[in-house]
C-alpha cells in the first residue's frame, strides 16, 4: 500500500486550500468514516491514495488536484495521461463517447452486427441525399422562350438537319440505274 509523507498541518492546509474553508481532522474522520485519532494517525503516518482521493471526493474537490497538491502525481503525469490515448469526458464527442462505450461493454459479435448497422445507416443516408437532391434549375430552363406548351406534328424536311450525313439512298439507287421502286 502506498503512502505519502507530509506533515499533518500542510496536509490540512492542502485540502483547505482547495476545498476554500478550513478543514479539520474530524471533518476528515467523518468523510473516511473513522475516528478523529485514526485519521490524526494516518495523516502522522502518511495517507493513502485512497484516502486522499476518498476525503477530496468528500470535500466535492478534483481527486486529481489533491493529489498533486500532495505531491503523489506530478502535473506532467496528469497532461502526459491526457495528452495520450485517454481524454476527459467534458473534452470527448460524442462520437467518442459512444466508441468507447461501445468498447467498453459490447460482445465481439455484438461489435460486429452494430458495425453492419451502422455500415447500412450511412449507407441509406448517402443513398437518401443523393436521391433527395433539388434539381439545378426548374423544367422551364432549358425550354425555349417561345414555347406555348403546344405538341405540334412533327414536320420532317431532310434537307433541314445536318445532323444525319448519310448518303440518300433514293439518289445513289438512281444512280445505279436500279428502279425506284423496288
Amino acid at each position: 500500500m502506498l503512502t505519502f509523507m507530509t506533515i499533518p498541518a500542510e496536509i490540512k492546509d492542502i485540502f483547505a486550500s482547495l476545498a476554500g474553508h478550513r478543514v479539520t481532522a474530524q471533518d476528515m474522520a467523518e468523510i473516511l468514516d473513522t475516528s478523529r485519532n485514526t485519521v490524526n494517525l494516518r495523516l502522522k503516518n502518511g495517507l493513502t491514495a485512497e484516502d486522499v482521493i476518498t476525503i477530496a471526493r468528500g470535500l466535492r474537490i478534483n481527486p486529481v488536484d489533491a493529489l498533486v497538491e500532495l505531491d503523489q502525481l506530478t502535473r506532467d503525469e496528469v497532461f502526459g495521461y491526457l495528452d495520450g490515448d485517454a481524454r476527459l469526458l467534458a473534452t470527448a464527442s460524442v462520437e467518442e463517447l459512444v466508441y468507447h462505450l461501445a468498447k467498453d461493454t459490447l460482445s465481439n459479435a455484438d461489435k460486429i452486427e452494430l458495425g453492419g448497422a451502422a455500415r447500412a445507416l450511412l449507407e441509406r443516408d448517402e443513398l437518401t441525399a443523393r436521391r433527395s437532391g433539388a434539381p439545378v434549375s426548374g423544367p422551364s430552363a432549358s425550354l425555349h422562350d417561345d414555347d406555348d406548351d403546344v405538341v405540334r406534328e412533327f414536320d420532317y424536311d431532310s434537307g433541314e438537319y445536318a445532323a444525319d450525313s448519310s448518303p440518300n439512298e433514293q439518289e445513289e439507287r438512281e444512280k445505279q440505274g436500279e428502279d425506284p421502286i423496288d
